[in-house]
């Protein structure tokens, strides 16, 4: 992981905890808001990170970005991954225009977060929409259970670990 001399630089009062977002999110729902929520590790962020938050934000008046930790990106990645601390892409994340608040999840799935944000829809890309594993799945039951919806976005797909495979393509050049 990439490590920088003084990551308290790096802060946005867009970042906040699990807790205080999700008190603010029923706030904003009882006012008749609709309360969006997006996951993932947005790791490099990335044009196609960039065109989904944006669409993602057209769906909904108020948009929460939940960014996996870096020890189940670890996990799932593997060794050189993250590329960025958490610390690092939850100031990358916020500094877009599109997203409203970020939160660093102490969680291995999106499941939990949306337990407790319980937002008014869930946005994935739409690389999701057939996708069948054990995560996605409770997902999208979790986004059921707390009245939610889950909607899929038109946007074309980048992935991170497309780029990082491309870029060391070039290493033995």
């Amino acid at each position: 992981m990439l490590l920088v001399n003084n990551p308290e630089a790096f802060s946005s009062g867009k970042i906040v905890e699990l807790n205080e977002a999700a008190v603010f999110a029923s706030k904003l729902k009882s006012f008749g808001k609709k309360v969006g929520l997006c996951h993932g590790c947005f790791d490099l962020l990335h044009p196609g990170h960039v065109i989904h938050l944006e669409s993602a934000k057209r769906l909904c008046d108020y948009l929460i970005v939940s960014l996996t930790a870096d020890k189940f990106i670890r996990l799932r990645k593997g060794s050189g991954r993250p590329i960025f601390s958490e610390t690092l892409r939850a100031y990358m994340v916020a500094s877009l225009e599109s997203v409203d608040c970020v939160i660093i999840s102490d969680y291995e799935k999106g499941t939990e977060v949306i337990e407790l944000i319980k937002p008014s829809c869930y946005i994935k890309g739409p690389d999701i929409i057939n996708l069948d594993t054990p995560a996605i799945n409770e997902e999208r039951e979790m986004i059921k259970k707390v009245g939610g919806e889950i909607i899929y976005t038109a946007d074309q797909k980048l992935a991170t670990t497309e780029i990082v495979n491309y870029i060391k393509s070039f290493q033995n050049d």
